[in-house]
């Protein structure tokens, strides 16, 4: 089979497989970030993702929401144990839109 032409046609492709393969959870993703020099990572639930990256809800008030407003830089991993498989992303987090948000 022939690789996706983007990375986000490569996560999709295999999100959909992890689906296909009733993985436990294949939304579940580890999300780090770091702040005052002491990372903190948590599982959170993956809502959607498209071309601009992807998404999760938060309370802004959480001490994850404090962590990300104090640096914006986080990663995400996803692990489908079942296939053998896991997904590194590294970014930078930004709030959506309040429309997008609701």
């Amino acid at each position: 089979a022939s690789m996706p032409s983007s990375p986000m046609a490569l996560f999709e492709s295999w999100m959909d497989e992890a689906v296909r393969a009733k993985v436990l959870e294949p939304n579940a993703m580890c999300l780090a970030t770091c702040a005052s020099d002491r990372p903190s990572a948590r599982f959170v639930l993956l809502k959607a993702f498209d071309h601009r990256g992807f998404v999760w809800y938060t309370n802004y008030e959480s001490n994850k929401a404090k962590e990300i407003e104090a640096n914006p830089n986080a990663a995400l991993t996803f692990w489908w144990g079942d296939l053998e498989r896991s997904v590194r992303i590294e970014g930078t987090v930004e709030c959506l839109t309040p429309e997008e948000s609701d």
